[in-house]
């Protein structure tokens, strides 16, 4: 790691610590249990779903003084206690990723930004060897109170796990108990992921030289989802030109790696110009895909010189209405023996 990037790191940490939070708590059988959590703006904190689902929490704090900015009156406010008013909310399926709320009064609480990065144009290569800043709380043996510790790592892979449409990243710090639900930052101090579970099989001890990290969209989607554009970052991995975009896998295919797609979804709309393109090899799963967009919203093919054709809507429906005929193509193409891989949605749609 380059010296320019370890006192970018230690520029950073001081700024994002006050944002952490530990998350203590008691499960059915009445195990204790840690886990951390971190401000995303509003009152609004992020955690991994496993941290806090089928368990009562029984304290959120932070450990350490937050470094408030010039605009939020600056000053350092001294590590509180904080308590849950909405959630925790979990993602759809068993995504691991959770929200929830607290109250903050009139005492302001530093955020930490979220990345900009989109999974949908993610290749295999995009973020690998970047540096990144661990957060957390893994507990500490003999000591008394949680402890926060920050650790220094680099992105080692980008995969795709088999219970998650959410990309992974393989990250080279060591996992440990505890740090779960912690942010990952990248050296502009922007988190582009959240620590989740280890990627353990049949209670198999979890390889331990590296820590399995959840994309930070999965928590952008969430947040909006629950809380809307409340947030620091807004939609950063929207833009405003795509309403819906998704890729797609087929079952059968031999090839290892899910990064190559064999079908897609597409829907321009820059409040100028829209249009669906829908994109595979197998002319029939294309006729199924617009009969069923087209029962939603009638559209007609026009013949394009230099690609496949496209798709307009004969009238002018609402985004919403155009999201919904794509999900119905969705499953047509799914129906069709193939498997989603990536979706992205534009900056006016919420997420389904």
């Amino acid at each position: 790691m380059s010296l320019t990037d370890k006192n970018s790191f230690q520029e950073i940490y001081p700024r994002a610590a006050g944002a952490v939070a530990f998350v203590t708590v008691k499960d059915i059988e009445g195990v204790d249990g840690i886990g951390s959590a971190f401000h995303i703006g509003n009152g609004v904190f992020a955690t991994a779903r496993h941290v806090v689902d089928g368990a009562a929490v029984q304290e959120v704090a932070t450990t350490k003084s937050a470094h408030l900015a010039t605009e939020a009156g600056g000053g350092v406010m001294p590590p509180r206690r904080l308590s849950i008013i909405d959630g925790p909310h979990f993602g759809s399926g068993m995504l691991d990723v959770a929200v929830f709320r607290v109250e903050t009064g009139d005492t302001p609480l530093p955020a930490i930004t979220l990345g900009g990065h989109a999974d949908y144009g993610l290749g295999e290569d995009d973020l690998v060897l970047s540096n990144i800043l661990i957060v957390g709380y893994p507990p500490i043996p003999f000591t008394t109170i949680p402890c926060q510790v920050a650790a220094q790592g680099q992105i080692n892979a980008v995969v795709r796990v088999r219970h998650s449409p959410v990309l992974h990243f393989i990250g080279s710090a060591v996992a440990r108990g505890g740090y779960s639900g912690g942010p990952v930052l990248d050296i502009s101090g922007a988190a582009i992921a959240l620590v989740t579970e280890s990627l353990g099989r049949n209670g198999e001890p979890a390889e331990t030289g590296y820590m399995s990290l959840l994309s930070i969209e999965a928590v952008v989607d969430l947040a909006t989802e629950i809380y809307g554009a409340c947030f620091d970052g807004g939609y950063p991995h929207h833009d405003r030109e795509t309403l819906f975009a998704a890729r797609f896998s087929h079952k059968s295919a031999r090839s290892l790696n899910s990064l190559i797609y064999d079908a897609s979804l597409y829907i321009y709309d820059d409040d100028r110009d829209l249009f669906v393109q829908i994109v595979c090899d197998d002319v029939s799963v294309i006729a199924s895909a617009v009969t069923a967009f087209d029962a939603v919203v009638p559209i007609e093919e026009v013949d394009v010189d230099d690609g496949p054709p496209l798709f307009f809507p004969t009238n002018n429906p609402p985004a919403a209405l155009l999201v919904r005929a794509a999900e119905a193509a969705v499953l047509a193409i799914e129906a069709a023996g193939y498997r989603k891989m990536a979706i992205k949605r534009g900056v006016s749609q919420p997420r389904y």
